[in-house]
């Protein structure tokens, strides 16, 4: 039996959202087990993280950005000012 395995987010996977386009990429991601879409937009000063959720999420509703943020390994993303982590692999 084949075994499944899931592709683990890095930075450098999520596209960018540049500040003068309206439509832009977003890369298909399951977040903590909820499905959603993902890219970085980016701004003047910092970038910010997008994960927009298909269903409302228990935590964070339909949409979490921050633009503090790390890859700490493939998978894992800190993020806050507590390090919380998010496991975010592609779909």
């Amino acid at each position: 039996m084949p075994k499944i395995t899931q592709k683990m987010l890095t930075e450098k996977m999520v596209p960018i959202a540049s500040m003068d386009k309206e439509i832009h990429e977003k890369l298909k991601v399951v977040v903590d087990g909820h499905n959603a879409d993902c890219y970085i937009a980016e701004r003047w000063g910092s970038s910010k993280i997008v994960i927009l959720f298909e269903n409302e999420h228990p935590k964070w509703g339909k949409s979490f950005t921050t633009k503090y943020f790390t890859f700490e390994k493939p998978g894992i993303m800190s993020w806050g000012y507590k390090q919380e982590h998010m496991h975010i692999a592609i779909v």
